[in-house]
């Protein structure tokens, strides 16, 4: 988890290529095969998953179908094992070992926060030696600065919840009376990461992670104070949004609201609506995994000239898994999320504290997903299918056990 950021890493032999995440993750399936063996009998019961199997499914045989129609071998091969098999497979795995170890999951939030952390102290060295693009936003060793703040938004949220978890009394967490000096500790250097955090959040200029985050955090406590004195939800949600408006870049958004030619919500509508052609002449395979940079540029001849050239995914979640999975692919997506929000109910209502924490990451997911790719990479789809194997553990009879130590 700590090392999820770091998949730029490659190494390659011949027609073989490996990032650095991807070899952990086979490292580990050596690991826990052999540990399976040594202890016969002890298997996953992946008959336990079987509501999961068929949006599995789908979503593999979308890939694979929309890779040998449109033949794009090489680099769709390299997605279907680095950002779907391979994350399916550490999933399963992290769930069969959260059966047995209770503390895993504090300890892996942990140091994906501490990933998190390190990123950002690297940004602010970048940010202070001027290591900046041409219009100033921060990237480091990233693509592109949304890609950035894509992996620090939903640790930005792990640690809000690690300071305060959303409200929930402090004999659920742990605090209170007992609290000790090495907890103030782990309190402050919280805090600091997450201010860390924050500056490189804003650093990226990327205003749809801000819109994201916003919205995740108002509906979150849309749920939690629904019930009680609408005056005092509607006193927190105007607090967040003058946050918002404090910390945004209104020249940005100024752009946004008059539609220029380069502003970035322009550049998405040419892309939204080339990606619609796209998926209206290619309805059941789509376009084939990693093809839309090159069926972009084919499909400029329908549209007045690009504002935006350079462009791997269309900039919405849907859009891509349509695109690059097809309608089978697509429909085993929804059905995903359908059984995700079936499931969190139930892990609500076991563990309030992890069950909420699940439902936060998702939804900041799905909201930035309306303007970006939010799943389409090593560390994301990781992250992602880690959140569906945790909330399905939770909502089973054995989540309710799992309480938050330390």
């Amino acid at each position: 988890m700590f090392f999820l950021p770091f998949y730029f890493i490659k190494f390659k032999y011949g027609w073989i290529s490996l990032n650095l995440v991807e070899i952990l993750i086979l490292a580990l399936v050596i690991i826990w095969f052999f540990k399976k063996l040594g202890n016969r009998g002890d298997w996953v019961n992946w008959g336990s998953w079987r509501k999961y199997w068929l949006p599995i499914i789908l979503i593999l045989i979308g890939i694979a179908s929309s890779l040998l129609v449109n033949k794009n071998y090489y680099v769709g091969l390299g997605i279907l094992k680095g950002w779907f098999v391979l994350p399916i497979i550490f999933a399963l795995i992290f769930y069969d070992n959260l059966k047995r170890d209770k503390k895993l999951l504090d300890w892996s939030l942990a140091a994906l926060f501490c990933s998190g952390v390190f990123v950002s102290i690297e940004g602010i060295y970048y940010w202070i030696s001027g290591l900046l693009t041409y219009d100033g936003r921060l990237t480091i060793f990233y693509d592109s600065p949304n890609q950035l703040a894509m992996f620090l938004a939903p640790i930005f949220l792990i640690g809000l919840y690690k300071v305060r978890p959303w409200g929930i009394p402090r004999r659920e967490v742990g605090e209170g009376k007992g609290r000790t000096l090495k907890s103030s500790w782990k309190l402050l250097l919280t805090t600091v990461g997450i201010i860390l955090i924050s500056l490189n959040l804003f650093l990226t200029k990327s205003y749809g992670a801000w819109l994201a985050i916003g919205l995740t955090l108002i509906a979150i406590l849309w749920l939690k104070y629904r019930e009680i004195w609408l005056k005092k939800y509607l006193f927190i949600m105007i607090i967040i949004l003058i946050i918002l408006a404090g910390i945004a870049d209104f020249g940005k958004f100024e752009n946004i609201k008059n539609l220029g030619n380069r502003s970035s919500l322009a550049s998405r509508e040419i892309i939204w609506k080339s990606a619609g052609l796209m998926i209206q002449k290619n309805p059941v395979f789509g376009i084939g995994p990693g093809n839309f940079q090159n069926k972009y540029l084919e499909y400029q001849k329908y549209f007045p000239p690009y504002p935006e050239w350079a462009v791997p995914q269309p900039h919405n979640l849907f859009l891509a898994f349509w695109l690059e999975a097809g309608i089978v692919g697509f429909a085993g997506f929804i059905l995903l999320l359908a059984q995700f929000f079936r499931d969190n109910k139930k892990a609500i209502e076991n563990n309030r504290l992890y069950g909420t924490l699940c439902l936060v990451i998702m939804l900041y997911f799905l909201i930035h997903g309306l303007v970006d790719t939010t799943y389409w990479r090593n560390d994301l789809s990781t992250m992602f299918w880690v959140i569906i194997a945790v909330n399905f553990y939770l909502a089973g009879s054995l989540g309710s056990a799992l309480r938050r130590s330390g």
